[in-house]
């Protein structure tokens, strides 16, 4: 088994933060300065730093592995989006509230695998499944760049698969996170390219390349007027949100590297939870689906005002996330659909 590259892992620990993060600050109405400023830096990088490690590891010249892809992504999406739909069951029981129609919107939202409501979507949707449409967006995406490297003019092919998804989008939404794939699976290809190319032995050959890069980030950041991958929303100057993120995700894998030999603890930290990042992703799913949260900031913004809110929200879900991965870990079976380094462990003690 190949050894793993930390600073990749403490890489995806910063995102899988941000992810948290910059929803927790999404969370809370009116949004302060500071937790403007945290929210544009955390969706400036955080989804396309994702695909592009994706896209680095993966194996495009190989033939696509269905039952690989399958379980790791769409039986992970199955068994989170299932679990909200039981959970959401058995609270709205509980609560007496109108059980058949509680499960029913988020058995839709579940079916639909939408990011977010866009309002385009084919039927009426009150609910999104939320952050686990990365699992189906990043199979679609992956099918997609192996589709494109078996064809002439492989970099036309994924211009074409991002323009498709994203002009489409713009008239209808497609159940399955389909168009979000589409426009992912540039992503994906440029994290292939990065590797085929060596593009962080080059940076770490003429450093002064991490200059513009940041620069560009730094201009992607103050220009900012939207981007969301789930929903295939770039702002008012896509291109520059495109290339921002991209200089965004290697400014970040350069700071890991930094990180990685120069600040112990925190590095293997970070590491940890890179490591562990599709049952960080889903248990963030979970409690940030089914838990109260409208509720609970309604009672804690009187006490506490909206400029510290969000930064507690946040460390309330990250303990809860820390409680619920393990869980997750305790359950067997279940923790090797959440847990892929254990179904390998486990190969490899079979074998």
């Amino acid at each position: 088994m190949a050894s793993r590259i930390r600073y990749f892992d403490i890489a995806k620990g910063i995102a899988m933060i941000c992810v948290v993060l910059g929803h927790s600050v999404l969370m809370v109405v009116p949004m302060s300065g500071a937790a403007r400023l945290v929210y544009i830096f955390c969706f400036s990088f955080h989804m396309p730093l994702f695909f592009i490690l994706s896209g680095y590891f993966m194996h495009a010249d190989r033939p696509f592995a269905w039952r690989k892809e399958s379980r790791e992504l769409l039986l992970t999406y199955a068994l989170t989006a299932a679990a909200v739909v039981v959970l959401h069951a058995v609270l709205a029981l509980a609560l007496h509230h109108d059980t058949a129609h509680v499960t029913g919107t988020w058995l839709l939202a579940a079916l639909y695998g939408s990011g977010a409501n866009t309002g385009n979507e084919l039927i009426a949707m009150s609910r999104s499944i939320g952050a686990i449409w990365f699992l189906l967006a990043l199979f679609w995406a992956h099918l997609l760049v192996h589709i494109a490297y078996r064809l002439p003019a492989t970099p036309l092919w994924i211009i074409g698969f991002f323009a498709l998804g994203y002009l489409s989008s713009r008239y209808a939404w497609l159940p399955f996170s389909v168009q979000a794939g589409l426009t992912a699976s540039l992503f994906v290809y440029l994290g292939c390219l990065g590797k085929r190319f060596d593009v962080i032995g080059l940076f770490r050959r003429w450093p002064v390349l991490w200059l513009p890069s940041l620069a560009v980030w730094g201009l992607a950041i103050w220009k900012y007027s939207s981007f969301g991958l789930a929903t295939n929303v770039y702002g008012q100057t896509p291109l520059l949100s495109i290339v921002g993120s991209v200089c965004g995700s290697l400014c970040i894998i350069g700071a890991s590297q930094l990180v990685d030999r120069w600040i112990p603890y925190l590095n293997t930290a970070l590491a940890f939870i890179g490591r562990y990042t599709l049952a960080i992703f889903c248990a963030h799913l979970l409690e940030n689906d089914v838990l109260p949260w409208v509720t609970i900031m309604s009672k804690i913004q009187p006490i506490i005002g909206y400029q510290a809110e969000p930064f507690l929200i946040f460390a309330v879900k990250s303990v809860l996330i820390a409680v619920m991965a393990l869980v997750l870990y305790r359950i067997p079976a279940i923790n090797a659909v959440y847990f892929p380094s254990l179904r390998r462990k486990q190969a490899v003690v079979k074998g």
